[in-house]
């Protein structure tokens, strides 16, 4: 599906797309639930796997009461909510694995801390560069900069390693998502040598034009920018630089998966800078003075708890902006004309055949046939399912819709079903 439509041919390695092994993982999964739905759930038991490391993090810095409404803001955080919304991808490892990275160490376990973090080399090639920021983390904060070098070498050279040979090696094209710094030039080292020679003009590209500053607010704006406290926020600037200095429109939105890796990083930064100030005003000028210790510590656990109330607060209210503001309309749990003619022409398709599908009826095909993207370019394929209602990806407008629709009726193809602008050809002499 994927290397028909980007042109690496039909027996494309997923690899060659982004590298992501620990897709892997979820193999034997997927082998006794061989469904699309099989994925979502994975995903979303994913991001609920890293909603305990939150909790510790937090019970450990601000107190129990304090811990739980931080972990409900972070469950409602909108970087999970778009993503949940987006479908399945693999930066759905990532979540988890940054959560336990910076939990064991803050916990002081860094055989574990490095363990999650060297996994993300496995999720996607440009967690190589988080990888490398963490080895600073790491040295900022148990001053092992040994280890912390270590890590940043390692992530560093894994990045390259990804993207220059393993990805070419498994048919894919280095460099074809790589949207570091792509503003500024075809290639790292040209990026890299205009953002010493042009600041100014980095600067005014990373916030240009508008959505990338409304991005950057919803970044950090809910948790009242408190994650740039502490340097646990480190973690985010490689993922940030990505969007930011990208010449790609999807980079800068607030939906698809994008967001989902800030959550964690930005949830626990802001976290880590408010039980730093906590354990300052504990600790102030004659901390054993009676009533004076007393006050400070009651301040101290009312910061703490007056953060966490203020995040809940926030992630409710933002809720109601983002998809999970659809789970309280009763439409959203009722199936609609339009969503039973895509299933029942999905059911026209017999199983084991060759076909071509629009986007989102690919996902419901795949377990029972070879599934092809539907594109502008006909494959040829003798079956195809089209949804001629709504424009979808990777079709830019109804005029190419219907350029195929015309294409596939004068080249044999028979309109076998028809409902709700949701059709399915057939051409018998394939």
């Amino acid at each position: 599906m994927k290397g028909v439509h980007n042109g690496f041919g039909p027996h494309f390695s997923i690899l060659g797309d982004h590298f992501s092994p620990i897709l892997a993982v979820l193999g034997p999964v997927y082998a006794l639930f061989p469904h699309a739905t099989t994925l979502l759930v994975a995903q979303a038991l994913l991001f609920a796997a890293s909603v305990p490391f939150i909790w510790k993090f937090a019970a450990r810095r601000l107190g129990r009461p304090a811990a739980a409404l931080v972990a409900l803001a972070y469950a409602l955080s909108w970087g999970l909510q778009v993503a949940l919304a987006a479908d399945f991808h693999e930066i759905a490892f990532a979540v988890p694995l940054l959560a336990v990275a910076i939990e064991r160490l803050d916990a002081g376990r860094l055989r574990s801390a490095v363990a999650a973090a060297l996994a993300l080399l496995l999720v996607k090639e440009d967690f190589g560069l988080v990888v490398a920021m963490f080895g600073v983390v790491v040295g900022i904060r148990t001053k092992r900069w040994r280890l912390g070098g270590s890590l940043s070498a390692i992530g560093l050279v894994a990045t390259v390693l990804t993207t220059r040979v393993l990805i070419p090696l498994a048919g894919g094209r280095s460099g074809y998502y790589w949207d570091y710094y792509a503003a500024l030039g075809s290639n790292p080292l040209e990026a890299t040598w205009h953002v010493i020679r042009h600041p100014a003009s980095t600067w005014a590209a990373a916030f240009s034009p508008h959505p990338k500053i409304t991005l950057f607010r919803w970044l950090f704006a809910p948790l009242g920018y408190l994650s740039f406290g502490s340097p646990i926020v480190l973690l985010s600037l490689p993922l940030l630089a990505e969007r930011l200095l990208s010449n790609n429109p999807n980079q800068w939105t607030l939906t698809h998966h994008y967001s989902a890796p800030f959550a964690p990083i930005v949830t626990l930064a802001a976290t880590d800078a408010v039980g730093n100030l906590m354990r300052a005003l504990r600790a102030g000028p004659n901390p054993g003075a009676g009533r004076l210790a007393r006050h400070r510590a009651r301040l101290a656990s009312g910061a703490g708890l007056g953060f966490a109330v203020g995040a809940a607060a926030v992630a409710v209210w933002a809720s109601g902006r983002m998809p999970f503001d659809q789970l309280i309309h009763a439409s959203e749990y009722q199936t609609s004309a339009f969503e039973r003619a895509k299933g029942a022409a999905v059911a026209v398709v017999p199983s084991g055949v060759t076909v071509e599908a629009s986007d989102t009826l690919a996902p419901h095909l795949v377990d029972r046939a070879r599934v092809m993207l539907l594109d502008a370019t006909p494959r040829g394929a003798p079956w195809v399912v089209l949804d001629q209602a709504f424009v979808e990806f990777p079709l830019s407008d109804a005029v190419q819709i219907q350029r195929r629709a015309v294409w596939l009726r004068s080249h044999g193809y028979r309109d076998v079903f028809s409902r709700d602008g949701v059709h399915v050809y057939h051409r018998s002499d394939r």
